[in-house]
């Protein structure tokens, strides 16, 4: 009996160890509840190394051993894209070395011969795109001669955009054990890209067709992160904020996604190193949602419907009620423009600091009466804090219609109004007009005679006064 028993102890002591171990605290810890993205932690990712930052201010909102250096696999790509688009004439005929053709049979290519010729900016979009090892040597050759002259230069940069724990040997990201970057810095480098507007669209290419060249007939490529790109039927990666940016995989890197995502004007960037072919995707999705939920957006034409601008209008009738009080109406002139205000949660104020620090008003016309109702008052013009992005301007409507007073004297411009208008070059006779013309001349003699009497008139001699004593003495 008591054999028995502990055996069963034992038994219960050995369930207890494997379930202290292995499924019931991992499913627990990766328990991730996609109602609620800002619970998420470190453990709900697959990803070894992550980071998801904001992208106009690259402030930092979720990081899991963002600054642990780890091969970026053809994330480097973004870097030889951007230096390329700014160092580079598009227009420029590549002529693709043998060196640059004979990349190994497992790296990703875009299949370029020795000899050749391909326009830049083709060469540019395909290797982005379908990630081609051999477009991308094919570039830093053409650039700087060498590919080791330009991964130097890529260095360079990165240093220079502040990246601390990155060093390349090469301009694709095929593996080296000195190939290495992190996160953080990865996450820098896509910021500093998406600042270049010609990158951006590249970014969110789903396809490209390379054009026909001297060796090849034109061939399509489709961009490897399509899944998360574009929607389909058997696709439930896809997602829909998504704006780009950058896959990258090997066996010694594990699957790596650099993405960017933009919601209610929150732009953001995300990193994921060493993730799964699919988890690269759900990984991204989390970093992306939890970024989101620490901003609360608005829009400029939202802040100014809070507080409208009210004028006052002069020559108004007597009878309007409101004494010529005006609200003017926003209206957006392109209303695709970018005008959202944005501000970490739980400082909403920042917003409206902004909207008052970035807005300006200049009114198109005289704010006198009659106004009529949706009648444009003026020009409100916003620029946003974003590097390169385009003022947004709003016409300033008028709410309602001003009638003029009646008895008030005409403005100058009605008087041009009515002169113009007039088909007499002669002014009309009236006895208004003779009086206009009479006053004048009716003036000038009064003061005429006036000064005359002035001058003309006699002065009284000056009497000479005597001399008194005024007191007198007595003796």
């Amino acid at each position: 009996m008591m054999e028995r028993l502990n055996r069963l102890a034992v038994l219960m002591l050995a369930v207890l160890l494997l379930l202290s171990v292995l499924p019931f605290p991992v499913a627990f810890a990766n328990e991730y509840d996609a109602n609620h993205p800002e619970n998420l932690t470190a453990r709900n990712l697959r990803a070894s190394a992550a980071i998801v930052i904001e992208q106009n201010s690259g402030q930092v909102l979720f990081e899991k051993n963002a600054d642990e250096m780890r091969p970026p696999a053809s994330t480097t790509k973004v870097l030889t894209v951007l230096l390329a688009l700014t160092m580079a004439n598009q227009d420029d005929i590549v002529t693709v070395s043998p060196y640059a053709a004979s990349v190994p049979d497992d790296a990703a290519k875009l299949g370029l011969q020795a000899g050749e010729q391909v326009r830049m900016g083709d060469l540019i979009r395909a290797t982005m795109v379908y990630s081609g090892n051999d477009g991308a040597i094919a570039i830093a050759e053409h650039i700087m001669g060498t590919e080791q002259a330009f991964v130097g230069l890529m260095n360079e940069a990165a240093a220079r955009y502040g990246c601390t724990r990155t060093h390349f040997t090469n301009s694709h990201g095929y593996h080296d054990d000195h190939h290495l970057s992190t996160a953080r810095d990865l996450a820098i480098i896509a910021r500093e890209a998406m600042q270049n507007e010609e990158f951006r669209q590249i970014a969110m290419l789903t396809s490209f067709a390379l054009p026909k060249t001297n060796l090849q007939e034109a061939k399509r490529f489709n961009n490897r992160a399509i899944d998360f790109l574009q929607a389909g039927d058997d696709n439930n990666h896809y997602y829909q904020y998504a704006t780009g940016i950058k896959t990258g995989n090997h066996s010694q890197a594990g699957d790596c996604f650099v993405g960017s995502a933009t919601k209610n004007g929150i732009p953001l960037i995300s990193v994921v190193l060493n993730s799964g072919s699919t988890d690269k995707w759900r990984d991204t999705r989390r970093l992306l949602e939890y970024g989101f939920t620490q901003y609360v957006s608005t829009t400029v034409a939202a802040l100014y419907m809070e507080n409208p601008k009210i004028i006052n209008i002069s020559s108004f009738a007597l009878e309007d009620s409101d004494l010529g009080r005006l609200q003017l109406n926003l209206r957006k002139i392109d209303p695709m423009a970018n005008d959202a205000l944005i501000a970490p949660k739980g400082s909403s104020d920042e917003q409206m600091k902004l909207y008052n620090a970035r807005t300006q008003i200049e009114y198109s016309r005289t704010l006198e009466a009659p106004i009529e109702a949706g009648e444009v008052m003026g020009i409100m013009t916003y620029t946003p804090i974003a590097a390169g992005a385009e003022p947004v301007e709003y016409e300033l409507i008028a709410g309602r219609s001003i009638l003029r007073r009646a008895s008030i004297a005409p403005t100058v411009e009605e008087i041009k109004a009515y002169t113009d208008a007039d088909p007499n070059p002669f002014p009309r006779f009236s006895l208004e007009f003779l009086m206009i013309v009479l006053l004048p001349v009716i003036a000038v003699v009064a003061v005429s005679q006036i000064l005359y009497k002035l001058l003309t008139r006699k002065r009284k001699p000056k009497l000479k006064q005597k001399l008194e004593y005024k007191t007198r003495y007595y003796r």
